[in-house]
């Protein structure tokens, strides 16, 4: 029997407070922006103005971030589209290349006529979370390699990215939540990305390649044929 006293606490209680919390700070927030914008309104001085500008960038800025950690701890609610498989793997890779222009990243993706029934900006705030995370956690430098094809009847997502030092842990990746926590960072993106594509009834998994030091995340999706 373990001595530890501290209780273990359900995920939904856990998401739970994270929600209240961020809508509780969220309105606190919404209050200090009415002030800021009356005291924008009183003044004609353009030093306090500009100082006001700035206090309400700030104000925004933490609202942002408090409505990112309420979504992050949040059950994926898909809203299905019927989207062509070559249509969603160009938008993605357009959109990872906007989010990380100095990313070396090899494309190669094969795709027809078929089709998948996913929600597209969930799909897309997975992937952009799987690349997110090699950009953070990258212990080596070097291109990235993305194998986007149909097999099996499912498409297949694989990102390769070299690593260096010991062997990466890699049997409940993306399962537990709060593992790694820095600055702007609390360890949830890839609890989210993992729900997100679950949610779509798909699959999502690592594996550490020894032999070429490499870790190699598949995700994994249902294709629905013509």
């Amino acid at each position: 029997m373990s001595n530890d006293p501290s209780p273990a606490i359900p995920w939904e209680r856990f998401a739970a407070f994270i929600r209240q919390l961020s809508h509780d700070l969220r309105n606190q927030l919404n209050a200090a922006e009415l002030q800021s914008a009356l005291i924008n309104e009183c003044t004609d001085d353009p030093e306090l103005k500009a100082e006001v500008k700035r206090l309400r960038e700030l104000v925004s800025q933490i609202g942002t971030t408090l409505q990112q950690l309420s979504n992050s701890v949040a059950t994926p609610k898909p809203n299905h589209l019927t989207y062509k498989l070559s249509d969603l793997l160009n938008d993605l890779r357009d959109k990872v290349r906007s989010e990380f222009p100095d990313a070396a990243v090899n494309w190669r993706m094969e795709a027809g006529d078929e089709e998948v029934n996913v929600d597209p900006q969930l799909i897309e705030q997975a992937v952009l979370e799987l690349f997110a995370n090699a950009a953070r956690h990258s212990s080596a430098k070097g291109e990235m390699h993305v194998d986007a094809r149909e097999s099996d009847g499912s498409l297949l997502f694989t990102l390769r990215e070299a690593k260096t030092g010991n062997a990466i842990a890699t049997e409940f990746w993306g399962a537990e939540p709060l593992l790694t926590v820095s600055h702007g960072h609390y360890g949830l993106g890839l609890r989210r990305a993992r729900a997100i594509i679950e949610a779509h009834g798909g699959e999502l998994r690592a594996e550490y390649d020894a032999k070429t030091s490499a870790l190699v995340t598949t995700l994994r999706l249902p294709i629905h044929r013509n």
